[in-house]
């Protein structure tokens, strides 16, 4: 496996930050991979070293939840425990970050600018008050009049400089602000899907992996619905694909409505979408995806400039509830076999899969 410089920076700040112990939690992190019977890859020794240090709260829960369940520490887990807790941050969050953490520091250097730049000001009021009483006396001497002129052009000249520099951090302050507004922007795109304006697959593995640690937290149901527009090659050969991606807005649009906030809609590919579904049992996201299914159904597409009507879009959904301490693609897997079935069932309706047979047949797309 090729080196991961992430990953390494990441265990070099744990060492670090742990200087005193990490002999200790990195012998204890290997200990228990081999308990366990996980590979010592880099990605598991920093989950392993990081819970043997416990200094990440939500680590230690989700581990101690799998243990005290008997879970087997696959592969498919492993990953999904890296990714959750150290795996997520992209390159534009780190850049955002570090561009914060450079807004901070610029914020400090100014104010203690500002704070300097009084003193100074202060100085320079006091020296000017100096310099004229000193005109004022007969008897000051000449070097000593010429001294403090001296230090109060060096002061108002130290002003200036001051000043300057401060308009430039003000500058330098608001360009790192629009870097990290860039940044930001850079980031959402990175998870929207351009079409429909919902979330991309991206954003749902994202989506998912929080939702079921955070079910796992807290003890909590978690269910996934995945629904197909039925035949939507047949609307795409018979209207063309600017027509097909008017339906994708349609229908992107509709089932964002109708679920309003109780569900996060993404859009996992294709002509395919997905509902992640927290604290509700099977029953429940089934009667929302038949109210989802239901809304569609009542919605007529119409071509704008022929005015001819493409017809009434109807949809197949499969709804899996997520096991405890499972492996997503487990989830995904018998989400996606619930709505296969729904298809070779007939097409335009709700299966889960509870109602999935031993053998449903063939897939049909």
């Amino acid at each position: 496996m090729d080196a991961d410089p992430k990953v390494a920076i990441e265990l070099r700040w744990g060492i670090e930050m742990h200087a005193d112990n990490a002999g200790q939690y990195g012998q204890t992190a290997m200990d228990l991979m081999a308990r366990f019977e996980i590979p010592p890859t880099p990605h598991n020794y920093l989950v392993w070293y990081s819970y043997a240090a416990k200094e990440n709260a939500a680590l230690l829960r989700t581990i101690d939840i799998l243990i005290a369940d008997g879970r087997t520490f696959t592969d498919a887990w492993c990953d999904d425990l890296y990714f959750q807790f150290f795996g997520q941050a992209d390159d534009a969050a780190i850049l955002s970050a570090l561009a914060e953490n450079m807004e901070e520091s610029l914020a400090g250097t100014i104010a203690q600018i500002l704070e300097a730049s009084a003193d100074t000001s202060q100085f320079g009021s006091a020296l000017s008050d100096v310099k004229g009483k000193l005109n004022a006396l007969t008897d000051a001497k000449d070097e000593t009049k010429a001294l403090v002129a001296a230090l109060l052009t060096a002061t108002q000249r130290m002003e200036r400089r001051t000043l300057k520099l401060e308009q430039q951090l003000n500058q330098s302050s608001s360009q790192i602000q629009d870097l990290r507004n860039d940044l930001e922007s850079v980031r959402t795109e990175a998870l929207t899907d351009p079409l429909t304006g919902i979330g991309n697959r991206k954003a749902f593995d994202n989506y998912l992996r929080e939702k079921a640690m955070h079910a796992m937290e807290e003890g909590s149901d978690l269910c996934l619905i995945l629904c197909d527009i039925d035949h939507f090659k047949k609307v795409n050969d018979q209207w063309g694909h600017q027509i097909g991606d008017k339906v994708l807005e349609l229908v992107s649009q509709c089932l964002t409505e109708t679920a309003g906030s109780q569900a996060i809609c993404c859009r996992y590919g294709g002509e395919e979408f997905a509902f992640i579904v927290p604290a509700q049992q099977l029953q429940q996201a089934c009667d929302l995806a038949d109210i989802l299914r239901l809304a569609l159904c009542e919605k007529c597409v119409m071509n704008r400039a022929s005015g001819a009507s493409v017809g009434t879009v109807t949809m197949s959904f499969g709804v899996a509830q997520f096991a405890f301490g499972e492996p997503l693609p487990s989830l995904i897997e018998r989400a996606d076999t619930a709505l296969y079935a729904a298809k070779h069932n007939g097409r335009n309706q709700v299966m889960s899969e509870a109602d999935i047979p031993k053998e449903p047949g063939d897939q049909i797309a």
